[in-house]
Formats: C-alpha cells, sequence, structure tokens
C-alpha cells in the first residue's frame, strides 16, 4: 500500500519490523520509517557490522537509545559481578527476521522456522473445522477480532485504527514506582514478592500439578533461596492483578534471562527441582500471543520460547531417565520413595508428556515428546494408594494421552493428527468401519478407571476437562472429510456429524455444571485451555450453519454455544484477557449465524447485550501490522495454513 503524495526513496537498510513482514521501508535511514511510525512501534535499523551506526528509536517512544544493548551482545559477564542488577533484554530470536536467516543459513535452511508462500499447499475447497484438517490454535486466532468497547482505554485510536503510545518516563527504575526497594539486586520489592507468592497460592497453584502448598509455606527461603521460583510467579501473577503491567514489565529482563541461560547448572537437589518448578509455572501459563490478546505485546514472552527451552533444560538435567533412580530406590525397600527428587523428576516428565501432547493437538503439530517405555511404564509402577491427587491427576492425564496410540493401531490416522488427511485418504468421503466402536471402548474403559475420582477436589475439574475434549477430537476423525460445499450427507455421515455435535456441546457445557468456586476460578486457567472451549464453540456454530438441516436439536447446540462464550467474557479479568476477546468474537459469529436462521427459530436463541456494533479488521499486512506480531516469534511464519487476506 502506498501513500499519497511524491514517492520516497526506499531506504538503503530496512527495519527489522519491515524486513520481517516483507514489505517496503522507508524513511529508515532516519528512523523511525513511516510504517513504524504509524504503528507507533520503535523503529530499529540493524546495519552491517563493518559500518553500524548507532541505532536510534522512534523519540516518542520513551525506550532509551540501544548502543549499550548491542555492545552487551559482543561481551562476557563480568564474573566480579559489576554487571547491571538487571539483566538487559534481548527477544530469543536476535529481533532476526526471514532474510536474515536466509543470508545467514542459506534459502534451504531459513525455511524450517520461516516459511515461504510457495511452502503452503492451497486448500480448494474448505472442511469443516476438525483436528484432523485444521489446528484449534489457526482456527481460533483466524477469527476477526471485533473491536472492544474501551478501544480508547486501551491505547487505540478508534478513527483511525493506529495505537496510540503509552506515555512513561524513559528513566523509570524498579525502585522509583510505589514502595522503596531495598535490595537493589531485586527487580521489584520484597513485600510485593510476598503478595504475588501469596496470590498465586489461592488462585493459580491449582493449575499446576507439580507445586505443592508446602512448597510456598516457607516465603522468606522461597525467596532468598529460590529466586526463580519466586520471579516466575510473580511475573505470571501480575498478569491477573491490576496495575501488573508495570511489574511485569521490570520482571521481563529477569525472565528472559532465565531463558537464555544456556549453561545453568544446579548446585543441589533443591536448587534444581526449583529451577524445574520456576520453569513449569511459565510453562503452564505461556501466553496466547496476538494482537488482541495483550495491550502491552512487549511484556509477553514468546510460548514457543518458553517451550523450547523447558524441555531443553528438562532434558539437560535427564528427567528423562529419572525413572531408573526411582526404581532402584523401590528395589532397595525405600520406606519413602516418592519423596525423592527421582520421583519428583519421573512426575515432572509424565508433566511435560501431557503438555506436549496437549500443544500439539492445539496447534497440530507434531509432539516433542513422544511416548516411549518410560511414560508407558508409569500406570503400573506408580502406586495409586500412596501419592497425593495432583500425583493421580498427571497419572490420569497420561493413560488419556496414551490411548491415542492405542486407538492408531486399529486406525493409523487418529494417532497422527498433525499430518494433512489427503495424504491418506481417498479423495471420496468415506466412513471407517468400526473407528467409533474402538474409540467409544477405549474411552469407557479409561473412564472407569477414573471416573470415581472425578469427584474429589482438585482432580475432577481438570481431568474431566481433558476428558471431553479428548472425546470430542477424537469423534471429529470420521468427519475430517465432509465438504462445506459438499453434497447431501450419507446416514453414517449423519449421525457421525451429530455425534461429534453432541461431543463439543458437552465439552462447552463444563463449566456451566461446576459450582461457582470452581467455575469462578477457572478465569485463571491458561490461555491454551480457553482455545480449546472457543474451537468447539465454533465447530458447532460451523456445523450448525452449514448442515443445519443434519443436526438435531440445533437450538439447544446453539444455547449452549451462547452461554459459553457469555461465560468466556465475565471470566475476563481485564478488557485484553483471552477469554474476554474470544467470548466476544463468538457471539459475533453467533449473532450472524442467528441472523440467518427461521424466524422462529431465531426468536428461540438469546442474542442479547451485543454492544456496539462489530467492526471487523481484516489481517492485512499493509494497515494494524501489530495484530499477529509475537515480541520473539512471528506467530504468521510458524502457522503456514493461516494466510492473512488480501
Amino acid at each position: 500500500m502506498e501513500a499519497t503524495g511524491p514517492a520516497a526513496p526506499n531506504a538503503a537498510v530496512a527495519c527489522t519490523s519491515c524486513r520481517r513482514l516483507k514489505m517496503k521501508c522507508v524513511g529508515s535511514d532516519n528512523p523511525p520509517c513511516a510504517r513504524c511510525a504509524k504503528a507507533g512501534r520503535p523503529c530499529v535499523v540493524q546495519r552491517a557490522r563493518s559500518d553500524r551506526a548507532p541505532t536510534s528509536l522512534n523519540s516518542s517512544s520513551g525506550v532509551a537509545d540501544t548502543n549499550s544493548q548491542r555492545q552487551s551482545d559482543q561481551e562476557l559477564p563480568n564474573p566480579n559481578g559489576n554487571n547491571p542488577t538487571v539483566p538487559v533484554f534481548h527477544p530469543v530470536n536476535g529481533n532476526i527476521g526471514r532474510s536474515d536467516q536466509i543470508a545467514r543459513y542459506g534459502a534451504e535452511v531459513a525455511p524450517t522456522f520461516f516459511p515461504g508462500e510457495s511452502q503452503v499447499p492451497e486448500k480448494i475447497q474448505p472442511v469443516l473445522p476438525s483436528i484432523f484438517s485444521t489446528s484449534p490454535y489457526s482456527t481460533v486466532v483466524a477469527q476477526p477480532n471485533e473491536t472492544p468497547p474501551d478501544a480508547s482505554v486501551r491505547g487505540l485510536d478508534s478513527q483511525n485504527g493506529v495505537k496510540r503510545q503509552r506515555i512513561r518516563l524513559s528513566t523509570s527504575s524498579p525502585g522509583s514506582f510505589g514502595h522503596s526497594n531495598s535490595n537493589h539486586d531485586e527487580p521489584i520489592s520484597e513485600r510485593d514478592m510476598i503478595q504475588f507468592i501469596d496470590i498465586f497460592r489461592k488462585r493459580l497453584m491449582g493449575f499446576i500439578p507439580l507445586i505443592n502448598a508446602e512448597d510456598l509455606d516457607d516465603v522468606s527461603d522461597l525467596i532468598s533461596k529460590r529466586k526463580p521460583l519466586a520471579h516466575c510467579i510473580s511475573y505470571v501473577t501480575a498478569r491477573y492483578v491490576a496495575g501488573g503491567e508495570a511489574t511485569r514489565s521490570m520482571l521481563l529482563p529477569t525472565i528472559s534471562a532465565i531463558l537464555q541461560d544456556k549453561n545453568f547448572m544446579p548446585k543441589g537437589e533443591n536448587e534444581e527441582w526449583a529451577m524445574l518448578q520456576a520453569l513449569s509455572v511459565l510453562y503452564a501459563f505461556r501466553p496466547l500471543v496476538n494482537g488482541g490478546a495483550t495491550s502491552e505485546g512487549s511484556n509477553e514472552l514468546s510460548q514457543r520460547s518458553i517451550k523450547a527451552y523447558v524441555e531443553t533444560y528438562s532434558l539437560h538435567v535427564s528427567v528423562h531417565r529419572s525413572i531408573a533412580g526411582f526404581k532402584a530406590l523401590v528395589r532397595a525397600g525405600d520406606p519413602n520413595p516418592i519423596s525423592s527428587i527421582s520421583f519428583k523428576k519421573y512426575i515432572y516428565w509424565l508433566w511435560l508428556f501431557n503438555m506436549s501432547h496437549h500443544h500439539s493437538v492445539v496447534t497440530g503439530t507434531p509432539p516433542s515428546i513422544r511416548e516411549d517405555a518410560t511414560i508407558r511404564a508409569a500406570p503400573d509402577i506408580i502406586p495409586r494408594s500412596v501419592v497425593g491427587l495432583r500425583v493421580l491427576q498427571i497419572l490420569a492425564e497420561v493413560e488419556l494421552c496414551l490411548l491415542w496410540g492405542k486407538a492408531s493401531c486399529d486406525v493409523k490416522g487418529l494417532g497422527e493428527w498433525w499430518c494433512p488427511p489427503d495424504l491418506t485418504d481417498d479423495p471420496v468421503d468415506y466412513i471407517e468401519q468400526g473407528v467409533i466402536g474402538t474409540v467409544d471402548a477405549y474411552l469407557k474403559t479409561w473412564s472407569e478407571k477414573w471416573r470415581s475420582s472425578f469427584s474429589n477436589e482438585p482432580l475432577g475439574p481438570a481431568i474431566d476437562f481433558h476428558y471431553r475434549f479428548t472425546r470430542f477430537c477424537l469423534s471429529t476423525y470420521l468427519i475430517r472429510n465432509l465438504r462445506l460445499g459438499g453434497d447431501r450427507l450419507t446416514p453414517s455421515q449423519r449421525d457421525a456429524l451429530n455425534k461429534s455435535v453432541i461431543d463439543a456441546s458437552g465439552f462447552c457445557r463444563f463449566f456451566m455444571e461446576l459450582g461457582p468456586a470452581t467455575r469462578d476460578a477457572a478465569r485463571y486457567m491458561g490461555d491454551f485451555g480457553f482455545v480449546m472451549i472457543s474451537f468447539s464453540c465454533l465447530f458447532i456454530i460451523q456445523a450448525c450453519e452449514t448442515f443445519r438441516s443434519a443436526i438435531d436439536g440445533i437450538l439447544e447446540h446453539l444455547a449452549t454455544v451462547e452461554e459459553s462464550a457469555q461465560l468466556m467474557k465475565e471470566l475476563a479479568i481485564t478488557s485484553s484477557h483471552i477469554p474476554g476477546i474470544q467470548g466476544r468474537n463468538i457471539l459475533a459469529k453467533l449473532h450472524q449465524v442467528c441472523e440467518t436462521l427461521p424466524s422462529s427459530s431465531h426468536d428461540s436463541v438469546r442474542i442479547e447485550d451485543w454492544g456496539a456494533a462489530v467492526q471487523h479488521f481484516p489481517f492485512s499486512t499493509g494497515q494494524g501490522e501489530s495484530f499477529m506480531i509475537d515480541p520473539m516469534w512471528d506467530l504468521l511464519d510458524f502457522f503456514p495454513e493461516y494466510q492473512p487476506l488480501e
């Protein structure tokens, strides 16, 4: 898109933002360039090393000059301890775009992380959403984002959609806000950390089965001897606290330094376990980064960078071989082997397997941790009678994830959801015989084993949540080839479609069936959990819109979607919280579908409180550039199936 007026000359060196977006850069010789000035973001120009001049940032951004930051890239840490008290924050990917990767490593290597458009297969005809045809992540993220009612509060100019720059002091320091910090080595005060830890213990700890209440009893010991854990807890908790963005901004360099330390080796078992717990906090509450998800994207870490470091560090300390130490203690007759570091690391390994599986299903990517003998042996070697409910939760999830592999022995595609369906499928839609019976049998066996534990807090809600989502996902395998513009459904296809809609509706009803206290606590669930709910809601809407004559009880299913979306709106802590954004988008989509229903049906579905008219913003590379930009990675590079609309 070209601006009006005389054409400005192209810059000799494009800024990193224009280079990443593969857009023409105008004016980077005298930063900010035209595109960065319009978006209200810092304009960083990386010149050749031989003639690199001091890089300027947008003078209105309130960000200090980055000469010292680049100098720190070339200097080793001072062993005498004269380094700045707060480490300088560098993006994990070095702020390097695809063109830089090609220049450094060649076109054959760069597409691995920055796939080009030529590598994206074209979809000739859309299909009904299914994890076997499209990832829940891309399905949910691809929904147009409605204009929030408080756009002006969040820094958006309602006239032109340009993000207004926050007003802040460039010389602000951790000690310049509120209570003075007597310990200058800490990014935030001890008083604040104590309160963040208390909030975490009451509201967020239930979502991480690796941390128990006794781990947080001695707060002084936690802050003094397990600083990474205290910092990670404070950073994550601040996201759910009013005014927490300032705290997250101060903690960001410290957290980023943890994720960039490739040589960290713990001095003992306690330090090793504390570091693993700290990383589990970041992993469990990793953000779903996109332009509509956060008002200050610079305070968010890349969820892929977090995942990669957590798994790499865990393998570095050999959690995958910890089963050997645990079994040795059992054989030696140890009276309490479950208190050993070997058992804790083994449980951590099982938790990583569960998290990798869930991430794989949501993003439509191969799991980074595959099932092996150490994981399959867990239900047999860990006695259920002597472990706590939090360990039982991990074991139940392990068996639920292993169920996918068992089902794939009979139907190969069930265990390869990330593969394009047309690799092995015939072009004509068909229903595999016996799939329904196979999946239902495995699910029934698992349910009978663990159903008795569903009523026990805190095991019940977490396990039931994943059980319902698994049942829904596996049921969609039978309808992965249903074309949205295809022919009439066969009786078997109609039955399979209705079963998937019923399972999706049952999953969406999950929160409505919880008690008020448990339902209120769901607001602190990780972003990826809300992606699962949103995907199920969008599946129901798409199925009812396309195959309305084939869906039984269409009004009840749409009413369930409405209640789920409304609840997500109410669970949002702030206007930029993920459940609120996704709830508004689902309600907007539901409103459009209900307008096409017959008048009698339309009156039966209650759609209310729509607020102002919904204004959709297209995913354009020319306008609203900051919409889908991860501060460390460009998400569009990782999900090639989601392409911006022209």
